[in-house]
């Protein structure tokens, strides 16, 4: 594993050694420029998976990133409890859903832009004044998968066993080499 907050470590040359990447902090303007942005989007498309947790969509200061992840936040209103639903059917099938039932979480409710083109799998939602949006989602990109969840803002949902549930599923199902969900 390696940890970091350097941006060149996403070049193609130095991702080819990892399968799984995280995405969890928040990268400044122009934190990717072409030869990052071109490094993560290989790393997917030829098998990599990416986990994108909380302000870790940042990296949509690309638009190419925001396409691969499937989404693009816009805003969130202040920091509150939320209730984190799953969606039943198809979505509670997925294997980032096995085990994890419903909760709630101290966090900022993200709002997203979903990118129509990108064909995402909503997994999660949250109710926020009276309505539903996307809380957690996943996709494939080429031969690679993304899983992305807006949860994560400080370490009392991290403590949360449901989101650690969600996480380790998440892991494991962007590692796998199935054709599953």
């Amino acid at each position: 594993m390696t940890l970091t907050d350097r941006p060149e470590a996403f070049e193609s040359d130095a991702m080819k050694q990892y399968r799984l990447c995280i995405l969890y902090g928040e990268f400044d303007e122009p934190a990717f420029g072409d030869e990052e942005t071109a490094g993560l989007l290989s790393f997917v498309s030829t098998g990599g998976g990416l986990l994108v947790l909380h302000n870790g969509i940042s990296v949509q200061n690309r638009s190419e990133l925001g396409q691969m992840i499937g989404g693009e936040f816009l805003s969130h209103p202040p920091y509150e409890q939320l209730p984190v639903l799953h969606y039943k059917g198809k979505a509670a099938a997925h294997p980032v859903m096995e085990g994890v039932s419903d909760f709630c979480a101290e966090d900022e409710a993200y709002q997203f832009q979903l990118d129509p083109l990108a064909d995402i799998q909503i997994v999660m939602e949250y109710q926020y004044e009276g309505k539903s949006y996307p809380a957690a989602w996943v996709r494939r990109y080429g031969k690679g998968k993304v899983a992305y969840c807006c949860a994560g803002h400080n370490g009392k949902t991290f403590e949360n066993p449901e989101f650690g549930k969600w996480i380790r599923n998440s892991a494991a199902w962007l590692l796998s080499e199935q054709e599953e969900g």
